[in-house]
């Protein structure tokens, strides 16, 4: 059997409008760290373009705590431990239920 990228430079090399995926388009796909870092180096490109005090570059901020903030929730959401996930997907398991005493 022949490797994914052979096959898929056979695909192209047939049809050049053909596209590789494998599922998702790995170039549209970007994380919030990304994202994050992406919008602090814009901020500070910004910050140091049109000055500290500017309201682009204030706005430019905004964005990089919005993001950060969003971060934050995520991690917060996210179950900490197999145990905690476990609780999550079956409520109703024994393991799962809580007393008050």
């Amino acid at each position: 059997m022949a490797p994914v990228a052979t096959v898929a430079q056979e695909k192209v090399a047939i049809n050049p409008t053909y596209r590789p995926t494998w599922g998702f388009d790995r170039a549209e796909t970007t994380t919030l760290e990304e994202k994050i870092e992406a919008a602090r180096e814009e901020a500070r490109a910004i910050s140091k373009a049109k000055g500290v005090e500017s309201r682009e570059s204030a706005l430019a901020w905004e964005v990089v705590e919005e993001l950060l903030t969003a971060a934050a929730r995520r991690r917060e959401q996210e179950p900490k431990t197999y145990f905690e996930r476990y609780c999550r997907e079956n409520p109703g398991a024994i393991e799962a239920l809580m007393y008050d005493v």
